[in-house]
């Protein structure tokens, strides 16, 4: 029975570490809540929080494109609204949830009568999504990123 004991007390120190236990590093995941910001607006505003326009060259008329983006009750979702010549029309845009409010923009494209939309980042960088191009009498609405974001969780 001694040796039992013995044998089990060797084996417990044995067992037994000196070194401290690892803390995470610096460059460990942040967990961060994003339910500080609302999913729905206190108020909506019916003025454009961002647009664009340039005339459309023509002899006879006084056309222009224009692109507008409206807020909508849902805070990380917007109207986008383009004209081109007589043509109008509608379609949506949804923003990532950084954690932050968001900051729609539109720049101009790379081409005439075309321009970007967009986001900024947490950094205040233009992140471009939605290429807007009128191009031979044609409306174009493309999605030019995709973005995403992910909930990580490390075990304790």
């Amino acid at each position: 029975m001694r040796i039992l004991y013995l044998f089990s007390l060797g084996l417990l120190a044995g067992c037994a570490s000196d070194s401290p236990v690892s803390e995470p590093g610096s460059d460990s995941t942040v967990v961060v809540s994003y339910d500080t910001i609302p999913e729905t607006r206190a108020s909506v505003k019916t003025a454009p929080v961002a647009s664009y326009s340039e005339p459309i060259p023509d002899e006879l008329n006084n056309w222009r494109f224009s692109v507008s983006l409206y807020e909508t009750r849902q805070t990380f979702r917007y109207t986008i609204r383009v004209q081109a010549k007589e043509v109008r029309i509608t379609d949506s845009l949804t923003i990532p949830n950084f954690g932050i409010q968001p900051t729609v923009a539109i720049r101009k494209g790379g081409e005439a009568l075309s321009c970007i939309i967009g986001f900024l980042d947490k950094k205040q960088e233009f992140k471009p999504y939605k290429r807007v191009s009128f191009k031979n009498d044609r409306l174009q609405i493309k999605t030019t990123n995709s973005y995403y974001v992910g909930a990580y969780k490390t075990k304790k």
